[in-house]
């Protein structure tokens, strides 16, 4: 039989030993393997895309679909190369437009699963020059900007849904504001400030007193702020309701709310 005292000290020794064990991080579990089969895949996803008579444009839809599924069970390095494969589909090829541009809606959908990575992308898409008229398709590009909560690219959308001069980037940009409902409480209530002071600056002008003198100077402010504001205030109340649990949807009603409730918390 064990001497009492070597029992005891075994016991502590095993004790340790656990508590040593519980200690140690947990190691992470190796990335999966590079595919050796994706240099073929993305050369042949940039063939489509170049082909000048534009007939290849489905096939590299599907292969941008199937390339930004299952990401978490892909090489990180591979993660990195398909992303910038399709952000490279803004660049290269024909410039796509009417209802060709399908291909660069599809290629920002693909995008928007890629986490900050994809963001920094789409942002470059969005501002790209061979898409400077196409305020449909940039609109699309910054809502899936918005889908990847990237909290780097807030400044960038508040930029576009307080001064962009165009109104579907200024509905579209604060349609996208609205996925940052898990960002830092300050951040949320940056963005709701913000949006609130830029529709107030709207309302105020939108229902500034004009001269009905027909041979007097026009002032189309009005008539603008009105119409800036029916493109985008469904957008921005959408936005404020979802950061803000509060249903309000007219614009002195959130301009009270903001007043009362500087230290707003987000609805759990």
């Amino acid at each position: 039989m064990a001497h009492p005292s070597l029992a005891r000290f075994a016991a502590l020794i095993a004790l340790a030993a656990g508590s040593l064990a519980m200690d140690l991080p947990a190691q992470k579990p190796k990335p999966p393997k590079p595919d050796p089969a994706l240099t073929g895949r993305l050369t042949e996803l940039k063939k489509f895309v170049k082909d000048r008579k534009m007939t290849r444009d489905f096939p590299a839809i599907g292969s941008m679909q199937n390339l930004a599924k299952d990401l978490d069970k892909k090489n990180p390095k591979d993660v990195s190369k398909i992303a910038k494969t399709i952000g490279d589909v803004f660049k290269i090829g024909k410039v796509r437009t009417g209802s060709k541009d399908i291909l660069y809606r599809e290629a920002a959908d693909a995008l928007s699963k890629f986490g900050a990575d994809g963001a920094k992308l789409l942002v470059k898409a969005a501002e790209n020059k061979r898409f400077k008229d196409n305020h449909s398709l940039r609109a699309h590009i910054v809502r899936s900007v918005g889908k990847t909560a990237d909290p780097k690219q807030i400044k960038f959308l508040l930029e576009l849904t307080t001064r962009s001069p165009h109104n579907e980037l200024r509905a579209a940009s604060g349609e996208a504001l609205g996925n940052y409902n898990k960002a830092k409480v300050k951040v949320q209530r940056d963005i709701v400030k913000e949006i609130i002071k830029a529709w107030g600056s709207l309302h105020s002008e939108a229902n500034k007193a004009v001269s009905l003198d027909p041979n007097g100077p026009q002032d189309f402010g009005p008539q603008n702020a009105r119409k800036t504001l029916r493109l985008a205030e469904g957008k921005w109340v959408a936005t404020l309701q979802k950061l803000t649990g509060v249903s309000h949807s007219k614009f002195r009603d959130w301009q009270h709310w903001q007043n009362k409730n500087k230290r707003w918390s987000p609805p759990k």
